[in-house]
């Protein structure tokens, strides 16, 4: 039998000790609970709520819409009738005859009301070569989209000193919707884009990629028009920022804002020719969840008229009135206005002031046969015949 090495066994034992005696291997670590911080949960879009009260863009935008004084809307009431011509004081520019033309041309006429009757004192050729649009008086300065007098089409703004002095052309091209405020003139261009320039000529920016109607310029900084893509519903655009608000929900034409009032046309039904007075508080509004905005828009309540009319109109100072020439409505009784020039027109009202009126007098073609100048005051009125 075989005998043991005592070596082997003692360094068998003390290995044996020394193994005993080391600490343990640590534990698996335990994997940490998550936390709320560590493991968020994705955010969620806050569900609309009607008592939302923290003004959005839109909302805070509209608050600052300025009030519109009441020359301007004067001023809107004519370029919203085509502004073929307006009346200052005792004179008249716009667009007027010569005996055996076919078409007009820009004209002053100094008229004279006495007797009953109203004359003509004197007249002035402005330009010859084209008949005036949307035509706006600042000082003694003009400006107006001129239409080419054979084919009656826009080519451009001019500028002429009322005294037919220093005659320029500003802007050549298609344009449409002359407004003037700030030092600058807006008006679409051939593309039907919001465009402006100062009132030099120079400085041409375009003010939004769409094509829009009725343009008008409230101020140097809002602009209202209407948007055939939206329903042909009309909006309010601020230059500065952007900001578009739609005002109504379909169909709106020849916008009027008195105030804080904005008055326009509506169809009485879908296609009709006939229409309805509306009227928005520009400063009362509600607000509605824009799901494809994904914010609140102001919602406006929109009045409408008892009566139906032609669906065109103007302001001027406390009374509103159809344009085919009816008594003026107090603008309190804005509800009761009503004509009936849907049934045919022939005559119509494009220019006022606190002392004349001026009416085209219409023949069975549809053409001008003759202006109709009443004075107001003293419920004179006489047609001015053709200048020789």
């Amino acid at each position: 039998m075989k005998h043991r090495n005592p070596i082997l066994i003692l360094l068998a034992a003390l290995f044996l000790m020394m193994s005993a005696c080391a600490a343990p291997p640590p534990p698996a670590a335990a994997k940490p609970e998550p936390t709320a911080s560590s493991a968020p949960e994705p955010e969620q879009s806050p569900e609309p709520v009607s008592s939302h009260k923290s003004p959005t863009e839109l909302t805070d935008a509209m608050s600052a819409f300025p009030e519109i004084s009441a020359e301007r809307t004067a001023a809107m009431s004519s370029w919203g009738e085509y502004g073929f011509g307006i009346v200052d004081g005792d004179t008249y520019y716009g667009r007027f005859f010569l005996k055996g033309d076919s078409a007009p041309m820009l004209f002053s006429l100094e008229l004279k009301s006495g007797n009953r009757n109203v004359s003509l004192e004197s007249h002035r050729i402005l330009d010859s070569e084209h008949s005036p649009k949307y035509l706006i008086k600042q000082g003694n300065t003009l400006y107006y989209v001129m239409l080419d007098r054979e084919t009656g089409g826009s080519c451009g703004i001019a500028t002429v000193g009322t005294d037919g002095s220093g005659r320029k052309v500003l802007y050549e091209g298609v344009c449409d919707s002359l407004s003037a405020a700030g030092g600058r003139l807006f008006f679409t261009d051939v593309e039907g884009r919001p465009v402006s320039i100062n009132e030099k000529g120079g400085d041409l920016r375009i003010l939004t990629d769409r094509k829009v109607f009725y343009l008008f310029a409230a101020d140097e900084d809002w602009l209202i028009f209407q948007d055939d893509r939206d329903k042909e519903s009309l909006h309010l655009f601020r230059i500065s920022d952007g900001v578009d608000i739609r005002l109504t929900g379909g169909p709106a034409f020849s916008p009027v804002i008195r105030g804080t009032s904005l008055f326009f046309s509506v169809p009485d039904k879908e296609n009709s020719p006939v229409f309805r007075l509306a009227r928005i508080d520009l400063r009362s509004y509600g607000e509605r969840y824009d799901e494809e905005e994904q914010c609140f828009v102001p919602v406006f309540d929109v009045q409408l008229g008892d009566r139906t009319f032609g669906g065109e109109f103007y302001i001027f100072g406390d009374t509103i009135c159809a344009m085919n020439g009816t008594a003026p409505t107090a603008i309190e009784n804005w509800k009761d206005l009503e004509d009936n020039a849907f049934l045919g027109y022939s005559r119509a009202v494009r220019f006022i002031s606190d002392r004349w009126a001026v009416e085209e007098l219409f023949g069975k073609d549809g053409g001008i046969t003759a202006l109709m100048f009443h004075d107001r005051s003293g419920g004179h009125a006489d047609i001015i015949p053709w200048l020789n």
